[in-house]
């Protein structure tokens, strides 16, 4: 017999408004500090997950010449095994476009003007400051690094991807859009498995005494 699956609670599933903010606060703090050079772009990389949705093969391997305006065209992705770069991305999908808020414009430029001040800037990797690929174990680990420094509970990569869509959903985008930006084939699968609430215990009765007044 099969059981019923439960969908997870949403603490454990995306970080809240407070939370997120606590994590914006320690990356650009963290910015600031002495890095190992190779490293010194991974806070922003890390912010900018939250203003994307990307995985982390997806924002280690984007490059500047995949601005387009006020989007982002993503076609390739860097394997967390192999470390290579590959064309196309998860699963079937070869390409897709991300529209980009003032925020992740604000991050992009912030990476090109401290490769410019290094001497290192060719327009190649927007959070790289060499010719490859920011690493992907860089970006991961500073999911644990920042939790741990915000004091809140640890969620990884895939935390902040759940989140985009939950605070894009929340804030009224229409489903079928969020689904195109962040890859997924059907609609279902942003429904059920992305979509939490982001709400503390105290937001939410707050919610609902609101929504039952006379």
């Amino acid at each position: 017999m099969f059981k019923p699956v439960r969908k997870k609670s949403s603490e454990t599933q995306v970080f809240t408004k407070e939370e997120l903010r606590k994590l914006k606060q320690v990356a650009w703090e963290d910015l600031e500090k002495p890095h190992h050079f190779e490293l010194r772009l991974t806070p922003l990389a890390f912010l900018f997950m939250f203003q994307t949705g990307l995985r982390i093969g997806e924002v280690c391997a984007v490059r500047f010449g995949d601005i387009e305006g006020d989007e982002l065209h993503l076609q390739r992705t860097v394997e967390r095994d192999t470390k290579n770069i590959k064309d196309g991305l998860k699963g079937n999908n070869i390409e897709r476009w991300v529209m980009l808020s003032s925020e992740a414009k604000r991050i992009i430029d912030e990476a090109k003007a401290r490769q410019i001040a290094a001497g290192v800037y060719d327009e190649g990797y927007i959070f790289s400051m060499n010719s490859d690929c920011l690493s992907y174990r860089s970006v991961s680990e500073s999911f644990r690094k920042y939790c741990e420094a915000a004091g809140i509970n640890y969620r990884s990569s895939h935390k902040a991807r759940k989140t985009f869509i939950s605070t894009m959903l929340d804030g009224g985008m229409n489903i079928n859009t969020v689904r195109e930006m962040v890859g997924h084939a059907d609609e279902r699968t942003t429904m059920n498995s992305y979509c939490y609430d982001r709400h503390t215990k105290d937001e939410r009765k707050d919610i609902l005494e609101k929504a039952l007044q006379a």
